[in-house]
């Protein structure tokens, strides 16, 4: 062969020269050199057939109007091959900025953000059921685990049925939560209905209607600031006067209200939740010689399952309480005592009491407990709660001289004091 040698393809043509090359086995180079408009090009090859028919092709591509094609190997040509049929149907260049804007968002974790999706949007991982259908079934599985559900969750869960229609519960985002919460306007009850859809997402998943691994998008919604609680108490003066009123009233109440304002001990667990006023607290459970209950209603395992003191004035009052067997009280006792404090009335028709408030006797009981012994941790036990819980919802800073008179109430000293007016003093 002659050097230098020209390819010729139509118009256009490409030289190779041989040049001297100290690097290369034969001594010798052969060197593609060919124009664009971007200047002078080469590529070196040590066989000359090789550099001929790399000549030919990029002659072709230069014919074909190719310029930047023509500095291309033929590597780059199996890659963008490849590459074109990777994306399939997508252009190459869509399919790279596809790519591009998803390694952005994802932060360069791509394929486990694509997992992750793939896991939540699979419907062969679990099955997907309306919002309602869950919420009829978690309701049936926790009945048929002997809880309180339908009184628990029915009301709590009925408007996210109503909200979101017929909507799978794995289909709806945090955004789409947060909008149903909006509703509430009350913190406290913002937050009561969100736990109880918190709840009824994590038992959703558990169970395989809800991608399991998956975050759940209810917990993304951010919990309402509560108004401080206004926490009723009664004056030591205050009880006294409904206590000798009861009595002499309304005996068959007496226990029930001794019992709340005495022990702390809830009006569920004295006179029966509604789903069940069969179960009430009992005499039986009352140990007066030794000055404790136990509080018959409570869930086992629970803070509410314990063991209550009894002051001494507790005794004494539940000590004139005649029938001491059975329930202490009718159901629904301490709700149907509030009506009728509420329409006593004086000689004069005045109101003869104040209105009670609401859970009053368990505030006071407790506030006057931590007042007269400072061990607020054992309060919290004797009450059935926790320390954080009591002080967020059950405890009004009193003296310990009001609260030494508040578990100062015996029956014997009440012939001595006039009924209590609705406008007395608090302490």
């Amino acid at each position: 062969m002659r050097w230098p040698r020209t390819v010729q393809v139509g118009p256009v043509g490409v030289k190779i020269y041989k040049v001297a090359a100290a690097t290369f086995a034969s001594g010798h180079a052969y060197t593609l050199v060919w124009q664009t408009p971007e200047g002078r090009r080469q590529r070196k090859f040590s066989d000359p057939e090789e550099a001929l028919r790399e000549a030919k092709l990029v002659a072709g591509r230069l014919a074909a109007g190719e310029l930047e094609a023509a500095g291309m190997t033929r590597g780059d040509f199996r890659e963008l091959a490849a590459a074109r049929e990777i994306a399939g149907e997508i252009p190459l260049l869509s399919a790279l900025r596809e790519w591009a804007k998803v390694r952005e968002l994802t932060g360069g974790h791509a394929l486990a953000a694509a997992e992750s999706w793939a896991q939540r949007n699979n419907a062969k991982t679990f099955q997907r059921i309306t919002v309602g259908d869950a919420i009829d079934r978690f309701i049936s599985q926790k009945q048929k685990a002997g809880k309180q559900a339908e009184r628990t969750y029915r009301s709590k869960l009925e408007p996210l049925r109503r909200h979101f229609g017929e909507r799978t519960i794995d289909s709806i985002s945090a955004e789409e939560f947060g909008v149903y919460l909006e509703q509430f306007q009350d913190g406290v009850t913002r937050n009561d209905f969100r736990k109880r859809a918190v709840a009824l997402s994590r038992w959703a998943q558990a169970s395989g209607f809800i991608p399991r691994g998956a975050a759940l998008e209810i917990e993304a919604t951010e919990r309402a600031s509560e108004a401080a609680t206004e926490i009723g108490t009664l004056t030591p003066a205050q009880f006294r006067a409904l206590l000798e009123w009861v009595r002499d009233e309304h005996p068959e109440h007496l226990a029930a209200l001794v019992i709340a304002g005495f022990a702390a001990v809830r009006a569920d667990e004295i006179h029966g939740k509604r789903a069940d006023r069969e179960r009430r607290q009992l005499w039986e459970d009352i140990d007066l010689e030794r000055k404790h209950l136990n509080v018959s209603v409570a869930k086992k395992n629970t803070p509410s399952w314990r063991l209550v003191e009894l002051p001494d004035a507790a005794v004494a009052w539940l000590m004139l309480c005649p029938n001491r067997t059975g329930p202490i009280c009718e159901a629904g006792a301490m709700e149907k005592l509030r009506l009728l404090v509420r329409s006593a009335k004086l000689d004069n028709g005045e109101p003869r009491f104040a209105a009670l408030p609401e859970n009053g006797f368990r505030h006071s009981a407790i506030s006057y407990r931590i007042a007269l012994t400072g061990d607020k941790p054992g309060t919290a036990t004797w009450a059935g709660n926790s320390v954080a819980e009591i002080d967020r919802r059950y405890r009004r800073p009193m003296t310990r001289q009001a609260a030494q008179e508040w578990f100062a109430i015996h029956p014997a000293a009440l012939a001595e004091v006039a009924p209590l007016s609705r406008h007395a003093s608090k302490s």
